[in-house]
């Protein structure tokens, strides 16, 4: 019995090391997005770039672009996720994203845009700031009338100016859209 109990606290102690690591490795910026299941015929994309696929790709970008290779530079990771949308899975996916949505909201996250259109595009984008300047992440969330909600996740140094082009550049639809420059103020 004694045997028992010490290869319990054991495996329990070692579980809890593990876990406490992985969280303390993830960053501020990081969102899961939870799980979504793809219905059968339905689109459903997850792309998930780590830390060293966007060095590679800062090293590639830096002869073409050199302000999009330092920006990919100081990324940790780029998640997409879209999924299709149909009459049997779209309330759940709604209230899904709803769900992520009211999270953000509450683990402090900056909602930056909201635009709800009766018969249109839903769609929220957070920010996750380090002080004034830093961003540390940004998350956009789309559920679209066109039969699509789109996820995205941007961990990393960002620089607000600089995520339209990012957009642009790993061909990111909400992104490209997205216009984060202060307007002009007359004076």
């Amino acid at each position: 019995m004694k045997s028992l109990i010490r290869k319990f606290t054991t495996g329990a102690l070692v579980a809890g090391i593990l876990t406490s690591s992985v969280f303390a490795a993830s960053s501020a910026g990081y969102v899961d997005f939870g799980h979504f299941d793809a219905e059968v015929g339905e689109q459903y994309v997850e792309v998930d770039i780590n830390k060293s696929l966007l060095k590679l790709a800062a090293v590639f970008a830096k002869y073409e672009d050199p302000e999009i290779a330092t920006l990919l530079s100081n990324l940790e990771r780029v998640r997409v996720n879209v999924i299709g949308l149909n009459d049997e899975n779209r309330a759940e996916a709604t209230n899904h994203i709803e769900s992520i949505r009211a999270d953000l909201d509450q683990a402090g996250w900056a909602r930056i845009v909201s635009v709800r259109e009766k018969a249109g595009d839903n769609v929220a984008v957070f920010l996750k700031q380090n002080g004034d300047e830093s961003i540390q992440g940004v998350v956009v969330s789309v559920i679209g009338r066109k039969g699509e909600a789109v996820l995205v996740n941007i961990v990393g140094d960002v620089q607000l100016e600089q995520i339209a082009r990012i957009g642009a550049r790993l061909d990111i639809d909400p992104l490209k859209e997205l216009n984060l420059k202060p307007a002009a103020t007359e004076s």
